[in-house]
């Protein structure tokens, strides 16, 4: 299981990723808001603008390393534009 957490900014970016990934499936929340170390504030207001999307797939383990690339790369192509990627293992699908 990947989480992906990204700026808004860059949400097109991202998806471009997944695609090129072939991952097909996922769960996507818009307007996430928070605070991460590098990237700063975003809470969608005059103070601290911007937000967040919030990507989960569900992958085989063989497209995980090839997603891993991408998101390295584009953090070190856009730098504190803010995206991340969390992951662990999942033990079953009901």
């Amino acid at each position: 299981m990947i989480m992906i957490s990204c700026n808004s900014a860059i949400d097109s970016e991202t998806m471009e990723v997944l695609e090129k990934c072939g991952v097909e499936n996922y769960t996507k929340w818009t307007q996430a808001q928070g605070r991460g170390k590098t990237s700063g504030s975003h809470f969608g207001n005059e103070i601290w603008p911007g937000e967040n999307s919030v990507i989960f797939c569900a992958i085989e383990d063989e497209k995980l390393e090839d997603l891993l690339k991408y998101i390295k790369d584009l953090r070190t192509k856009l730098g504190k534009a803010g995206i991340k990627a969390f992951v662990w293992p999942l033990e079953q699908i009901t």
